[in-house]
Formats: structure tokens, sequence, C-alpha cells
């Protein structure tokens, strides 16, 4: 057992760090953050904290590079194996928005999994891969990917045939869709549609959403059919929100009447009772709506994303729309910004519904125009969204509003000319619609042609295509395009009309005549304008005969572009071949758009951009060396050619003066800053420097302010060292599959075992041997462990892993399959491995492995240069320079844990990459180049600590990690899933309370939140002035969004999180009681929450001695920054069964706390504090610390 550390270490430790006598001051404080988690469908973990990313790259093959960009104000992560499969158009971009993942649920901390959707052939693929299909419709399935084997996954999907690698898939992300009336039926002439008998009658009209309260008054009677593809198991309407909808479209008047209250209600449950759902829950119930509803309209108060209408979703609206002849009637989105029409209102099928107040006023959230990418006019039209008074469950009333409010207006509007009209299709109903639309004071890229006009639309018999689009590309000095707009004439007599339209560059005829019960088809030209790149928009009105018609008009001239050349040369002097990842990423530095693939020509907006590469060359029996060529700001006002030869790169490498200090990484980023965002883009590379070699340099003659280069080293001692001779001595690069080999040296005897099977293995005696074995890319992962339990069974001592070929940057084999108590080292294809593979047959051959499962020293070291980079940056720092910090990785049993740290550079945090699993339970000195370093503790679910250290150049400090007694603790700021941006952990914003509680903090201070993932669980209460407010579940333990009153009042707020695994004995039950007042003056600021934290001085098992008194300080602190003022503690030996005090006394700024400890078992402690404003906290740790 490690030695206690002293007590007077354990207060100094409770602000984190102590530093020595005469360390530097610190900087400005910054916020600290503690990141959220997010695993990437190639098993790659994302830490992200708001602005800034981390990223811990799964284990590959070979290395690959990170792509960090922002992109509508969301970051992404993209690694270099997947950029080229997303390139292509078969990987969705979406399953990198690190941001938009938090958004939508799919951190660590709320799912298990990566939440896929793949089109045929998906049921083969989940057979391929070993994952459950859940659901399936139109071709498409859902697959669950478990994040624990997220990389085995990634290897299989993006190499195997008939998946990703042969073009024999597509994958997207899994996304959420969310859910997005007595003066607006009048508003759009509904009664007059009434008054001629047309009411919806007989119409069926599916509605999509979160369910209905079928026994409401005026929607009794009203459902033929229903389903629910949520997992519920009924179409019982907990939301509200479907049951808004659907007495939108046909309520039946008890109170409030709807639009078409003769149409025929289909009920499809997609939307769960919070609001969301998932795309193959929507596509699911599209289908039923159709084939088995035979729906006339489907009405689809929904959306996701902005989109170009190339989505899953919006790909099936152009579908059904097609073959059934359907109107989908889709929300336009409440964006409120241009270019954000949301998916799968962007499909050219759907008609896309904005939002106009009860005054015919654009609502400041409706989703605006055109689509995004090819500028096609959407939305369509636009309906009364503020305000809408329908239907709630329980049979009242509620208001609400957003373009959802807005479409069933349109839907019920639909269900009406269906009935006057039963032989239309989809087309000819949303032309009527459209067409004769009243104008709106805003232009068509808001609101289409305007506010829907029932009323005109039954009583006009003439109408006409709803819009018509042009895109021009580059150069389009006079080119055209044509398009056709056709007028319907249901009338008995001819009717001529006169043609005007509102926008530039569009010509056509003066005149239609549309002959009687018939229709007439007009070109109109779109031709480019000199000096008008972008997007106009206008209206074409047709007038004549008492009659006016609208139709939208978009046209897009592309902006001037150039066709960018880019060649590579490696530094052989010969052209690039491929590695398995686009090597060339083009940045515009304006905008942050974002290019990548292979060298060629790029066609490219004119601008100024950083052209990046990756040139890998090979080495003969060495793995190949990388060189990053960069010109930093390239001007592209003509046609281009730009060379990158990695000849002209440059030695980079950042290396200790320990020559212990071997193992590690060694990462190399470029950097540049994106007016558009104010951010900073990062071009990745994580390598080894036993291996590989580092060039980089900038295209000679050239730099730019907006460029930087950063290279950090991970120094440490090798876990792993194997070294073998096929008469020069050489060593093989590889990583433990699953566990390390003991600490220690052997040298074995080496064979080859094959490909492992039962035959190959009868050949060999693998008995206290190293067998090798060469295994086919592609091979099924429970295939690959057969045979590793073969060459085990074999009596082998150990086992190393060959690939016969693959692309770069494979992931390495494994994932939850049992363990294998032979330890195996993966070489995977890389050069050395291949080397070694040959060796092996020769049967004579011996090896040297190095074991070194724990590390004992590690260093952090970071460099960087601004603007250009013409010379060798080859770095030797001094230890003696460096800062030391004496680390202690206390943990509750053994294991693993993992250590990230970044620093700050270039208006950043830098540094990123794969670090070795560091052993719990240990100490160990690490060695820091002097500055600012965020650091991250993590431990998969387990959660993440976060410090932040200012270090300077010969200190020395001591730090300790996941110290007992975990507990409340509200230092600094969090991300959640209701925003991006940090917040508080416990704030009132817009009228809420807004509450993650992190209950199992460490003993410095540092929050960590329950996880349902982890199979955390617990609650949260809240009451004010004694009465309680309810409390809607959000599936955390302690997360919560209460809405509360604006008047100030007491409140008590309680909280509760449990862990009982088998790997989490101490902490297992925490409560904490919060007292405290509010009001709505206090808005947008943390709540006064208190927290009491101890800090004794146990060991690295979070022990502390037995049958002793045993004294430790303890803190009370406030929220937002306070302390307390009094503090009262108990002690429980018997888990909480029953409690005595225990003395404290106050000591300057804490209080110093006396506990007898029993011989063995643990300590629970009980804390009741307060401020001297009134605030309170009683909390209680069940298994504060363990003792003996």
């Amino acid at each position: 057992m490690r030695k206690p550390i002293t007590a007077v270490v354990a207060v100094a430790l409770a602000a984190g760090v102590l530093s020595a006598p005469g360390a530097a001051a610190a900087p400005a404080e910054r916020a600290l953050v503690t990141p959220a988690r997010i695993t990437l469908v190639t098993g790659d973990q994302v830490l992200l904290d708001g602005a800034n990313v981390r990223v811990l790259p799964a284990r590959r093959d070979r290395p690959v590079p990170f792509r960090q960009y922002v992109r509508h104000g969301d970051q992404y992560v993209l690694p270099g194996d997947a950029a080229g499969l997303v390139g292509a158009g078969r990987l969705d971009e979406q399953l990198f928005n690190v941001t938009g993942l938090l958004r939508q649920g799919y951190d660590d901390a709320h799912t298990p999994h990566v939440p896929l959707l793949v089109r045929s052939p998906g049921p083969a693929l989940a057979a391929r891969t070993g994952v459950t299909a859940r659901a399936s419709a139109l071709g498409y399935t859902a697959l669950d990917e478990p994040k624990s084997g997220a990389a085995a996954f990634w290897n299989r999907l993006a190499t195997e045939p008939a998946t990703l690698a042969a073009g024999g898939a597509k994958v997207w992300l899994n996304a959420k869709v969310r859910a997005t009336l007595d003066q607006s039926v009048p508003q759009i002439g509904a009664p007059t549609a009434w008054q001629a008998g047309l009411t919806g009658r007989g119409v069926p009209v599916a509605v999509l959403d979160t369910g209905i309260d079928g026994t409401h008054p005026d929607l009794a009677g009203r459902v033929a059919l229903s389903r629910d593809f949520t997992g519920k198991g009924s179409v019982e309407d907990g939301a509200g929100h479907g049951t808004h909808v659907a007495s939108t479209i046909a309520g039946s008047g008890s109170k409030y009447k709807g639009v078409a209250p003769g149409a025929s209600l289909a009920v499809g449950k997609v939307l769960d009772d919070a609001g969301d759902g998932t795309l193959d829950t929507v596509l699911a119930g599209m289908q039923w709506a159709v084939t088995e509803a035979h729906a006339r309209v489907v009405n689809m108060s929904l959306g996701g994303g902005p989109s170009d209408g190339t989505d899953p979703v919006s790909e099936a609206v152009n579908t059904l729309s097609r073959q059934y002849g359907t109107l989908f009637v889709v929300a336009a989105g409440n964006f409120g910004a241009d270019e954000s029409v949301a998916s799968p209102a962007a499909a050219d099928a759907a008609l896309a519904v904005a939002s106009v107040s009860k005054k015919d006023i654009l609502s400041p959230f409706s989703s605006r125009g055109p689509r995004i990418g090819d500028g096609t006019a959407k939305p369509d039209v636009a309906a009364p969204g503020e305000a809408i008074t329908a239907a709630w469950p329980g049979g009242g009333y509620q208001a609400l509003s957003g373009t959802s409010m807005a479409t069933p207006h349109v839907a019920g509007s639909a269900a009406i000319l269906a009935q006057q009209h039963p032989d239309w299709t989809a087309d000819r109903l949303k032309a009527a619609l459209t067409s004769t639309a009243a104008p709106v004071d805003a232009g068509p890229a808001a609101v289409g042609t305007g506010r829907v006009d029932v009323a005109r639309a039954t009583t006009t018999v003439v109408t006409a295509t709803g819009s018509a689009s042009a895109y021009l590309p580059w150069p389009n000095r006079g080119t055209t395009k044509k398009a056709t707009v056709t007028w319907y004439n249901s009338g008995a007599t001819p009717v001529t009309l006169s043609l005007g339209a509102s926008v530039e560059g569009v010509s056509f005829p003066p005149n239609v005549t549309v002959p009687a019960g018939g229709s007439t088809p007009v070109e109109l030209t779109f031709t480019a304008q000199d000096g008008h790149p972008g997007t106009r928009s206008g209206v074409l009105t047709a007038t004549g005969d008492g009659v006016t018609t609208r139709t939208a008009l978009s046209l897009r001239q592309e902006a001037e572009t150039y066709d960018l050349t880019v060649g590579l040369v490696d530094r052989d002097g010969h052209p690039w071949a491929p590695t398995g990842y686009p090597p060339v990423t083009i940045l515009d530095l304006d905008t942050g758009a974002l290019t990548q693939g292979e060298p060629g020509t790029f066609r490219l907006p004119r601008g100024r951009y950083v052209v990046n590469s990756v040139i890998e060359t090979p080495r003969p029996g060495r793995e190949p060396s990388y060189s990053f060529l960069t010109h930093p700001e390239l001007v592209l006002d003509h046609a281009v050619t730009q060379t990158l030869d990695a000849r002209e790169g440059k030695p980079v490498s950042l290396e200790p003066d320990n020559p212990a200090a071997r193992g590690g990484t060694q990462s190399v980023e470029r950097l540049s800053r994106v007016t558009a965002c104010g951010c900073v883009f990062a071009d990745g590379f994580d390598l080894d420097p036993r291996f590989h070699e580092a060039f980089a340099a900038t295209v000679p003659g050239t730099s730019s302010a907006t460029f930087a280069l950063s290279q950090e080293r991970r120094a440490t001692e090798p876990d792993l060292e194997l070294t073998a001779d096929d008469g020069q001595p050489f060593a093989v690069r590889g990583v433990w599959l699953e566990s390390a080999a003991p600490e220690g040296s052997s040298t074995l005897p080496v064979v080859s075992g094959g490909e492992g099977t039962p035959a190959d293995l009868a050949e060999i005696d693998a008995r206290g041997k190293l067998v090798v074995l060469r295994l086919p890319v592609g091979i099924r992962v429970d295939e690959a462990y057969q045979r590793l339990a073969n060459v085990e069974n074999a009596g082998a001592k150990l086992g190393f892993v060959a690939l016969s070929g693959g692309a770069a940057g494979t992931t390495v084999l494994g994932g939850g399959l049992p363990v294998l108590h032979l330890p195996v080292i993966w070489g995977g294809p890389g050069v050395t491995a291949q080397r070694f593979t040959e060796l092996a047959k020769t049967g004579d051959a011996t090896a040297t492995v190095v074991s070194r499962p724990a590390p004992r020293f590690r260093y952090e070291l970071g460099d960087g240069v601004e603007g250009q980079l013409t010379a060798p940056r080859v770095q030797r720092p001094r230890t003696r320079d460096l800062a030391e910090v004496r680390t202690a990785y206390h943990d509750n049993a053994p294991g693993e844990v993992r250590y990230v740290a970044g620093r700050e550079f270039f208006g950043r945090m830098v540094g990123y990459g794969y670090t070795e699993p560091v052993a719990a339970q240990q100490e160990r000195l690490e060695y820091y180049s002097p500055g600012q370093w965020d650091s991250v503790w993590t431990s998969g679910f387990r959660g993440e600590l976060t410090e932040r250290l200012d270090l300077a150049a010969g200190k020395k400090y001591q730090l300790s990690w996941n110290e007992a007694v975990a507990g409340p603790s509200l230092r600094g700021l969090t991300v959640t899933h209701s925003g991006e941006q940090p917040r508080p952990w416990a704030w009132r914003k817009d009228g809420v309370f807004d509450l993650w509680l992190p209950l199992f903090g460490d003993a410095a201070g540092r929050p960590r939140k329950p996880e349902s993932a982890a199979g955390d669980t617990g609650s949260v209460t809240l009451a004010k002035d004694g009465v309680a407010i309810p409390v809607e579940p959000s599936g955390e333990p302690t997360l919560a969004q209460i809405p509360v009153p604006d008047a100030d009042g007491a409140y008590r707020l309680t909280a509760e999180a449990h862990r009982h695994p088998g790997w989490w004995p101490l902490w297992t039950d925490v409560t904490a009681e919060w007292g405290f007042r509010s009001s709505a003056a206090a808005d947008g600021q943390a709540l006064p929450l208190l927290s009491a934290r101890f800090a004794p001085a146990v060991d690295l098992r979070n022990s502390a001695p037995a049958g002793r008194v045993f004294t430790f300080p303890a803190f009370v602190e406030r929220q937002g920054g306070g302390s307390g003022t009094k503090l009262a503690v108990e002690v429980s030996t018997d888990d909480g069964r029953t409690w005595r005090p225990a003395p404290s006394l106050r000591t300057g700024d804490h209080w110093t706390v006396a506990v007898r400890n029993p011989a063995g078992g643990f300590v629970s402690l009980r804390a009741s504090a307060a401020d001297n404003r009134g605030n309170t906290v009683r909390q209680t740790v069940i298994r504060a610390y363990a003792v003996g």
C-alpha cells in the first residue's frame, strides 16, 4: 500500500495545484469548462467544451490526419480515413458534427450507441458487422453501433466488401427530428370553403407527430387509423404538439373548428413525448401513411437541420410523392435565418410552409430560403403560425407558435382541395395552393408566393406552377437556363393572362392563353447578369379575366470561380501515391468552407485559401515519413497550379533530453484563422516518432499572419518495444491488442502460424514461442479472435498479428469479445510488421519484447511557429527547464484511465492525440513546457475531471486526480445538449431552472456528473414556498429543465445519484438538498447553491488509516463565488443506517473534521452548511472513503 499523502499536502491540494514559492503569476482567469465526451462512428473520442475541441484518436494501424473546422457555427472533427467517404457522398458529414451530436443528445453521457441509418444493403451490413438492425423502411435500415466497439465496427464498415469500401452502402447519422385556431382559420379563408360544402370530408390526412388525445371534444371520432412508431405502445400524446396540430387540421368545432373539419385523420406517432424522434421512425411513419393509411395529404410539423434536399427523409418525400401522388406538407423550420429551410421541407416535392402573424407579418422565427446549395425557391407558401390556439390533451386548449402551427393550416387547405378535386395528385394540389396565395409584405425567399388562401384556391379556375428556379455556374456571362411554368384552366372558357415579374434576368412571353379544361406550359429563360453573383428572387404574376396567379422565382448565379490544380511530390521525387485518406485540404480563409480530396483540379470561388497537404514517402524496411507542406495564403483570382514538394520539408521534432522517454506520440497541427467565424481551423496529425520522421514547410516565398504550426510531444517510456534481427536489427511497430504482457523483458523464439487455422498451427510447435499470424483484411472480428484463441490453445507465450494489406488508418481489431489470456501485439499492415512476418517464416528467428504497462513518467511538450516555416524546427528542451508536476492517480479499484492536456497557442487550445492508458493507483512525475495547460482526466463512463495548470519553468508542483471524497461540486462551467455554449451547472435562464448537477466531483472540487450511459440512476425534485413544482424526466439522473414563476420565493431543490457497479465501490449514493431564494431578477445567473467538500489524506486507493482518529479539512463553497459560514458534519460506518456527530473546528477558510475510523469497511459523511445569505445545503455521501 502506498504511503498516504500528508495532511498538510491534502489541504493545499484542495484548490487543485500547489505551486512552489516564486511561481509565475497566473494569467487572467478564464472559466474552466468540464467538457462533453462524444464517441464518433470511427471510434475516436472528442472532448468538446464549447470553442475548444480535443481529440482522443482510436488506435490505428497507421497515422491519419484529423481536421477540425467550423460550419454554420458547429464544430466538426473529421478523421482522414473517413474524409474520402464523406467526399464521395457515402458517409454523412453530420456523423462528425460534434456540436450537433451534443445538441441531439448523442454524446456519451446520454447514449452508449452511435445511431446510424443505412441505405441498402443495410441488413447485409448489419449481419457483416454484428450490429443489430432496429427498424427498416423505404430501403433504409437503422443500426445502433455500440460505442464500446466503435473502432472495430468502423474498421469493418470501411474495409470489408459490400460495405462502404465497395460503395455498396451509404450511411447517415440517424438524426433527431423535432416538433418545430380561432382567428387563424378565417384568416386563410376556410369558412368560405365550408359554405361551398368543402370541409375535406372523406379525405384521409395523415398526421405524423407526437400522437393525439383522441378523447378531446374537438377530436372525438376524428381518428380513423393510428400507429405508434416510438415504442410507447400507443399514440397517446404526452407532449401535446400532435393534438394541437391535428385539431388545427380537422377539429370538429366543439370550441374551435379546424380548417378541414370533415377530414379523416390517420395518426402516426413518430415523435416521443418530449417531441423528439429519429429519421428511421419518421421514415417508417411516412411509408405507413401512404401504403396503409392511403393518405392524400401528410402533415409533418417536424424537421431536422437545414438541408439541400438530399437527406434520406427529403429523398423519401420525393419518392413517395412520385409513386403515390401524396402531398407532403412540411414545416419550413424555426431557425429564423436565410438559407435555413430544414429537412424534409427542403425536398423538391414538399410543400414547405413558413409562418406569418395574424396580421400577415413574417414571423421572426420562420426559416427563410432559398434552399442551401442550389438556391431553389423555398419555402413555398406561408400560413398563420403565431399564438395559434388549438386543442390540448386533457380537454383544454393551448396557444403555440412556430412553423409547426402554420403547417396544419396548409394541410387542412389541401384536404379541402382534394375533396373538391379527387383526381388531382400532389403536384396539382401544391400548384393550386401556392399560385393562389395572398401577397405578403416579405420576399419570396421568406414566404414563397405568400399566405395560403383556400377561399381563392377553391374558387379560381386558373392555377399555375408554384415556383421556378435556376442555377447558373461560373463563368456565367450571358449564360441561360430554361424552366417551365404551366398554367391550368379548369373552367369552361379560355383565359388569357398577362405576365410580369419582379426580378432581373428572367424573360418570358408577355401573354399566355390557357384553353378551357386544359393547360399551357410556358418556357422561362433565366439569364446571368454581369456583376450580380448570389441569389435573386421575385414573383411571376399572371393576371387577366379576373384571375391572378403567383409563381415564386429564384435565380442563383455562382460567384466568380477558378480552377486550383494541386500536385504532390514525395521526398524521393515521385508523384503522390494513394494512402487511404485525402491528403489535400483547402480552406477558404474568409468563409471557412473546406474542400478535401486527392491531388487534382478543384473548382473554387475567388478568394484566399490555405492549402495543406500530407505527403507520405515510403522507406524500404521502415515505416514511412510524413511531410506537411502548406501554402498559407494562396490568392485565387485566376487559374492556379500549385505543386507541394515534400523535398522542401524541414525536419520538425520535439524531444526531451531523457533518452528513456522515447515512447508516446508527436502531433503536428497546422492552424489557420478564419475571418467569418473568428475561429481557428486545425489540420492535425499524430505519429510515433520512434518509427516516423516528420517534415514540414511553407511554400518558399510565402507567409501569412493567419497561419501557425504547432507541434506537441507526449513522451513516456514505451509501453511496448519489440525488436528483431533479419541481418540488421530493427524495431517492429505494434500496440497491445487488449491487455499488455506483465512488466519485464523477454527474448522468445519466433515462428509463423500462417493464418492461425488449426491446420496452420498443426505444422509448428508454438509452445513458449511468439507466434506470428498474417490475417486477411476484412476478416470478421469473431473469426480473428478464434484464430488467436487457436494460438493460445497451442501453448504460445505471445501472439503477433499482421494484416495482408489494407488502407491506411484502419483501426485496431477489438470490440467486446471475450478477453484473451494470451498477450497479443497488433502490427496491422505496417512495413515493419510485414518485415517481421517474413522473418518469422525462417523458423530460426528470435525477438525481444519489453513491456511496461505503467510508465513511470511523462513529458508534455509544446512548440509553435507563426507566419511561415522555412527552417528546421528541431527542439530538445532540458528537463530542468520544464515544470515538474508530481501527479497522483487515485482510484477506487485497479484499472486504467486516460489523461489529455492541451496548451494555449494561436488563440486556441492545441494538442491532441492518443495517449497511453495510465495505470490507476499510481504516482508519477510529469514534465510540462511552461505556460497554461488545460488538462482532462477521463475514464470512459466514469466521466471527466478537468484542471487548469499555470506552470512556470523550473518549478515543482503537486496534483491529485479522483481523490476521495467525491460529492457535489459546481465549479466552472459545463456544456449540455440544451445549448452548445458553456453555462453554469445550475442557473436560471428565460424563466427556467436549467440544471445538470454534478454530484460526483472529486476532493479537489472538480465537477463530475452522473451519467445514464454508465448505469447511474437518480432524480431531481423542486418546491417553491413548500409547493412542489413538476419536474419532467430527462433521461439523465440529475439533468432537468424546470419552468419557474417570476415572483421571488424560497426554493427547495433536491438531487440524488446512485452508482452501484463493482468497479465503483465508493461514493455509491450521493444526495443533496439545497435551500435558496430566486426571482426573475436573477435571470441569466448561477443559482446560489452551496457544496461541502472534504479533502482527507487518503492513499492512492482512496483509503484512510484504520482504527484511529482521522482529521481532514472541509470547505463550503457557493456556485458563482463565495463560501459558507456554518458547517456541521455527521459520520456513519454502516452505510448510512445510523449517524453520529463528528467534531469540526473552523480555521481560516476551512474546517478541520475529526472522525474515529473503524477497523475496516467504509466511512460515510453527511454535512449541513449555510452561508450569510441564507443559502443552505444538506448533503450525504455513502461510502465517502475506504478504511484499511
